[in-house]
Parts: structure tokens; C-alpha cells; sequence
């Protein structure tokens, strides 16, 4: 049996089963949510597997919810009338942690589903970060961060090319420690897969699987640019698939967005109720940087050769990573920041839940760190908000605040 590698949100999903009715653990497929579950739950049923009992639930729901409680449904979204089934056995039952249900994909709107407000917790699982796979020594902490806490001096362990591996092999749990040539094949068939068999299942049978890839390699070739769905469609249509609509890439997002294979990054704005962040256009990223690598056939090799698509796809990662960071400790979310004359940005800014907020430049190397802070430090001071903290992310090095304030962290001690 293979050792389980622990996850930042298993004490989230230990909470919400203490807490909860039911517990719906969200995601791309491969991400780690049915291991996950497993450790909580004490019987389950595979809902995509050909076991009798699962093709007799995908028709009649209510024979999936018999068994041992936590009950874990997998890939519930395949018998889309089993959630009203959750539901209403949890009014019944009236005891936290009667089920778990993952799901790789949302099932289309359907008027019928109760939202399962009060009854569902939910948990967003994403594929590994770097301290999840160990790439990372997690010497630093977000969560800290955010508190206030001096930053810890700590070397990271690994150096540029490892990070730039890394990144190309992905976080994709059933795949830590394989070879790079291995794991991008195993990359590149699942993105096959996704296009070929998960899309039509989402969007219907009809529905041209290469459509799908053109769209995730428009969304590639934008990673961590602010991309409007004109942009998108203008990728699309350099790769002859026919025809391409207005409303392609924006249909193609929708459904995207339903399988969990990109995650926009909202712009951000110091006022809750601002007009700037709504007419902004958000950063486009896959699920996990190796999908855009593999999307655009770059190795490690070929990625060190081009720095300036490594820079977006390590910027891709930082984001990632401090996604899954932000959500662990309770924050609001990860945006970027750009005034409406485009003139002053900030790659990623992480917002406490108490509304306190950590300014993020993403950097290559050393040699641009200044220039980043003071470009951090400028635009801090415009804004009436003064934030919690100021930092630099970069591959590897030493961890450090710099006398101006400004941290200098390496993602490989970053952490939860």
C-alpha cells in the first residue's frame, strides 16, 4: 500500500466532519480527493465504477446512502440525483459526518437541486503544492505572514532547475517521485483523456473534443496574464479548427471551470464595494502549471532556454500554492492588482479574512529583487489600506526581510 502524503486541507475536512452533515470535496480529477476521503471515511461506493450496486444508484440514488457512516460517494456528480438523496438524509439523521462526496466535475444546473446551504461543507482540493510533495521545507509560514510574524532566515533546498522540474511535473499525488520524462507522458494523457472522454460527459456528446484542446493551449499560452475571452478566441482560432464563435472561449470556460481545469485569479480591490476590480480582467491559470507546460511542449530543458514563459509558469505555481496556503488559514482569496490606468500591478495579493492584506511580487532571481520592492513599496504607498506584509517570491535562495521590510521568500521554504 502506498504511503498517504498528507494534505494542507485534511485538518480542514477533519473540522467539517465534526461540523458538517456532509462534506463535498471539490476538484480536477487526480488531485487526491478520494485518498483523502478515505481516511475519514469507514465504508464507500465508487459511483464511476461498474460495481452493481453503483450502476443501480446512477438510476436510483437512494440505495447509495446504506453503509457504515462517513459514507463516501465517489464522483457523485455521476447519479446527479443522490445529492437531494444526501440532503434529505441528513435532515433525517440530524448527526454531523454522515457522508463525503467528491465530485471531478458539476453536474449542469438542474432546479431541483437544493443548494445544501447549512448541511454541505466544501472543501476545494487542488493538486499538491510544493510542501505537499516536498519540494518545499515550508520553513515559512503564510499563515504567519499574515499574523505578523518576523520572518524566519531558512536556505532553501533546491535549486533553479529542480523548481523548473518541478513545475513540469506537476503536483499530482499518484506521481511524486517519478522521472520527468515519465510523468509529462502521464500529463499528456490526461489531458487526452480530459478532452476525449471527461468533456463530452460535461458538455454532451457532440461536442468537438478539439475545441476543448485549443482552448486549455489558448489558456496555456495566457498563463497569469489578464486574458479576455476576445484574446482567447483569437488563440483558438490559430489552431484550424474550424469556425471560431464570439462566444467560444467563454462557453469553453464554463465548462472548463466545471472540471476544475482552470481557476481565474479575480482582480482585487481595497473597497468592498469598488466598480475597479468588477471591470477588470482576471489571470487565467490551469489547474496545475505541468497542464500548461505540457500544452505547450516544454520540458524543464526547453523552459530554462525561454525564461519569459518560465517566468509566467512560476508565477502560475506561486499562485497555486498560495491558493491552497490562503485557503488553510481562512483568507478571503488570492487576486492580482491593477490600478484602471494599468499602470501600477501587483502579481498576487493575498487578503486576510479580516480584510488585511500581503502584496506578492513573483520573481525569477536575485538580480530583480530591488527593483521589485521598490515597485511594491511605490504602489503600497498609494493605497489608503496599508497592508500586513510586502513579499517577493522567488525559486530558491534564502529566505530574509530586507532592511526596507519587504520579505524575500523562496517558494521552496514556503508553506502553510
Amino acid at each position: 500500500m502506498e504511503r498517504y502524503l498528507s494534505r494542507v486541507s485534511d485538518a480542514e475536512l477533519e473540522r467539517l466532519a465534526s461540523s458538517s452533515g456532509a462534506i463535498v470535496i471539490e476538484g480536477a480529477r487526480a488531485t487526491g480527493k478520494t485518498e483523502s476521503a478515505r481516511r475519514l471515511a469507514a465504508s464507500e461506493l465508487r459511483l464511476d465504477s461498474a460495481d452493481p450496486l453503483a450502476v443501480l444508484a446512477r438510476s436510483q440514488p437512494s440505495v447509495a446512502l446504506a453503509g457504515a457512516v462517513p459514507r463516501l460517494l465517489d464522483e457523485w456528480q455521476m447519479a446527479p440525483g443522490l445529492w437531494n438523496e444526501v440532503r434529505h438524509a441528513v435532515d433525517d439523521r440530524g448527526r454531523a459526518g454522515q457522508f463525503i462526496l467528491t465530485g471531478s466535475a458539476t453536474p449542469d444546473d438542474d432546479p431541483t437541486r437544493h443548494s445544501g446551504a447549512g448541511r454541505f461543507g466544501r472543501v476545494l482540493m487542488r493538486t499538491m503544492t510544493l510542501s505537499e510533495s516536498g519540494q518545499s521545507t515550508g520553513a515559512v509560514s503564510l499563515a504567519g505572514l499574515l499574523a505578523g510574524e518576523p520572518t524566519p532566515v531558512a536556505e532553501s533546498e533546491l535549486d533553479l532547475l529542480s523548481v523548473v522540474r518541478r513545475i513540469v511535473t506537476g503536483g499530482w499525488p499518484g506521481w511524486v517521485g517519478s522521472d520527468e520524462q515519465d510523468t509529462v507522458a502521464r500529463v499528456g494523457s490526461y489531458l487526452q483523456d480530459i478532452a476525449q472522454h471527461d468533456f463530452p460527459t460535461v458538455a454532451g456528446p457532440r461536442r468537438d473534443p478539439r475545441r476543448m484542446t485549443a482552448y486549455l493551449r489558448a489558456i496555456a499560452a495566457l498563463s497569469a496574464e489578464p486574458a479576455t475571452f476576445a484574446a482567447l478566441n483569437r488563440r483558438m482560432a490559430e489552431e484550424s479548427i474550424g469556425p471560431v464563435g464570439a462566444a467560444a472561449a467563454s462557453e469553453l470556460h464554463d465548462l472548463a471551470e466545471r472540471m476544475y481545469l482552470v481557476e481565474d485569479q479575480p482582480a482585487w480591490s481595497p473597497r468592498l464595494r469598488s466598480r475597479s476590480a468588477a471591470i477588470q480582467t482576471p489571470k487565467r491559470h490551469l489547474a496545475d502549471p505541468s497542464l500548461a507546460a505540457s500544452l505547450l511542449g516544454a520540458g524543464s530543458e526547453r523552459l530554462l532556454a525561454d525564461l519569459n514563459t518560465l517566468g509566467f509558469l512560476f508565477e502560475s505555481q506561486v499562485v497555486h500554492d498560495l491558493r491552497v496556503y490562503a485557503q488553510a488559514s481562512g483568507a478571503r482569496g488570492v487576486f492580482h492588482y491593477r490600478d484602471t490606468k494599468g499602470r501600477d500591478e501587483i502579481d498576487a495579493v493575498v487578503e486576510a479574512g479580516h480584510g488585511g492584506w500581503l502584496g506578492v511580487e513573483v520573481k525569477l532571481g536575485p538580480e530583480v529583487v530591488d527593483a521589485a520592492a521598490a515597485n511594491l513599496l511605490r504602489i503600497a504607498a498609494k493605497i489608503e489600506k496599508a497592508p500586513l506584509g510586502l513579499m517577493i517570491v522567488i525559486p530558491n535562495g534564502v529566505a530574509h526581510r530586507r532592511p526596507d521590510g519587504v520579505d524575500v521568500v523562496p517558494l521552496s521554504v514556503l508553506g502553510p
